[in-house]
């Protein structure tokens, strides 16, 4: 029994210790966070700097708890030996701290959080600010380590001898109610601001590393909860989408080369017929057709812009005022990479500015080659490709289906288009895919960038097995369009809805996509805009 009891009170002793340790360490981070909060603009509104008061304050008190919970409290029970436990602590305290210095100096740089793509670029980077700086990069780091390791085992062993000391204190227990007050009214907060899309607090979404803001989603929808707020702040992202303001791409793109690659052929029509889709697997039998739907666009220079931007055609605009390439083009030309355009270009009213000078040095290339009819010429090119062991990949822009009825306009049969490609690549099944899926899909073969193709596209990677999933939300100029299971969605910009049966194409007054469905859509259409912050 008395054993037990010494046990108990050594045990007792060492969670006592490690609660005034991670308070410690809370202090610590939080002045490493103020870099943060330094590189980051300041909000616009009273609200959302109050909000990023609390999310510092809860944030970076969660970040050593939770650590604290995981990795040491378990050694409290299991290891009671205060030896033990302080070099663990003291290891997993240093590496901590060293791992966000890290980040918080390369954020303020780059705007980008550390991963695997980012380490690599900061080496890059470094290397070409004069030979053996990434060695030197290293070398301040470890240096950084060792101080960082030699002052967190001072500071257990002052916590340890003082302990008696600390436990008399009361402000930890008030200290400890702030944080956790805040961590909670922080998440609060959010979930408000992400319902009625309020951007001065949700675009700090980003700002914390490890950060994972709680969202409505579909609670607050299920209960009627701000239902009349969050519908006028919904009708106003609608209307948003006749405005634009571009901020293409947010950050610099880090991406990773790809070891073996090889040539990509993309061929493109205005249109196919169903005739000429069997004209060309009987010719080519070495194509497959793609199963899953894909959607195409009702006009050939939407087409033409999703193909090669990945980004739905409500960016066509700006882009075009702006005469930018897409994004991802730099980073192939610094992978030597080659960008070719060919076919009728003019038909196509492809813009000048895209129409790149060929590259003196390339290891590979991807050719978009736009066609207007399918012909023998055409067929002879794409044999020749497949001889080659290209990657070649058919498509169309548009349907050529005829429509009687607007409504009809936005059905998947009246905007499906045709995708043939070879084996060698590995397209997934998906419930629908849209045409700008297809290029941010091909640059996987190229290169992996920081945030997949997201990073600089609103298309998904089709390699990835259902990465569309229903419902799908588009854009055909300015009307937003919802595809679901059983019904189609359109949108138009002044906010009236209207949906109608895929099978039937008969009028379905009474349905509507949640309110989920639209906030998400429209948030990851509307990615690349720089959203007012009313």
């Amino acid at each position: 029994m008395r054993q037990r009891k010494q046990r108990r009170d050594k045990i007792a002793r060492l969670i006592s210790w490690g609660h005034w340790f991670t308070f410690f360490n809370i202090i610590l981070a939080l002045a490493i966070g103020t870099l943060y909060i330094e590189a980051a603009d300041t909000p616009s509104t009273l609200l959302g700097g109050f909000y990023m008061l609390i999310s510092w304050l809860g944030h970076f008190a969660f970040l050593p708890f939770i650590t604290f919970i995981i990795l040491i409290f378990p050694f409290c029970l299991i290891v009671p030996f205060s030896r033990f436990l302080k070099g663990v602590a003291t290891l997993v305290a240093a590496f901590g701290l060293i791992a966000l210095v890290a980040d918080a100096l390369f954020f303020r740089q780059y705007g980008y959080h550390l991963n695997t793509y980012s380490l690599s670029q900061l080496a890059l980077d470094a290397e070409t600010a004069f030979a053996g700086a990434s060695f030197v990069l290293l070398l301040g780091m470890l240096l950084v380590f060792v101080v960082l390791l030699v002052f967190e085992l001072a500071l257990a062993n002052i916590a340890w001898k003082r302990l008696e000391r600390l436990r008399e204190k009361h402000w930890g227990a008030a200290f400890s109610a702030v944080f956790v007050l805040c961590f909670l009214a922080s998440h609060s907060i959010h979930i408000w601001a992400d319902a009625v899309f309020y951007t001065p607090i949700t675009k700090q979404d980003d700002l914390f590393p490890l950060s994972y803001p709680t969202t409505a989603q579909t609670l607050m929808s299920k209960h009627g909860w701000l239902a009349e707020e969050r519908s006028q702040a919904t009708d106003r992202l609608l209307k948003g989408t006749a405005r634009i303001d571009l901020n293409y791409p947010p950050h610099e793109l880090m991406c990773a080369r790809q070891g073996v690659t090889r040539d990509t052929l993309v061929v493109v029509f205005d249109s196919l017929t169903a005739t000429e889709q069997q004209r060309i697997l009987e010719v080519l039998p070495q194509l497959e057709r793609f199963a899953s739907p894909l959607v195409g666009q009702t006009s050939v220079s939407g087409g033409v812009f999703e193909l090669f931007y990945g980004l739905a055609d409500i960016y066509s605009e700006p882009m075009a005022a702006k005469q930018q390439v897409p994004a991802f083009w730099k980073q192939f030309k610094d992978y030597q990479i080659r960008i070719e355009l060919s076919g009728d270009l003019q038909q196509f009213d492809v813009a000048s500015y895209l129409r790149q000078p060929t590259m003196e040095s390339y290891r590979d290339t991807l050719t978009f080659s736009l066609q207007s009819e399918l012909n023998n010429t055409t067929l002879e090119q794409l044999a020749k490709a497949i001889v080659a062991g290209q990657q070649v990949i058919v498509t169309a822009l548009t349907n050529n289906t005829s429509t009687q009825t607007p409504r009809e306009v936005y059905s998947l049969q009246n905007v499906q288009v045709p995708l043939f490609h070879t084996q060698n690549l590995s397209f997934a099944a998906q419930d629908i895919a849209l045409l700008t899926d297809i290029t941010p899909t091909l640059t996987q073969r190229y290169m992996d960038c920081a945030g997949g193709v997201e990073a600089f596209a609103t298309g998904k990677n089709l390699f990835l097995p259902q990465e569309r999933e229903f419902p799908v939300m588009t854009s055909f100029a300015r009307d937003l369009v919802v595809y679901d299971v059983d019904a189609t969605t359109v949108i138009s910009t002044d906010g009236r809805v209207r949906s109608f049966a895929n099978t039937t194409l008969e009028e379905m007054p009474n349905v509507a996509p949640a309110t989920p469905v639209l906030v998400d859509g429209i948030k990851h259409l509307q990615r690349f805009s720089q959203q007012n912050d009313e």
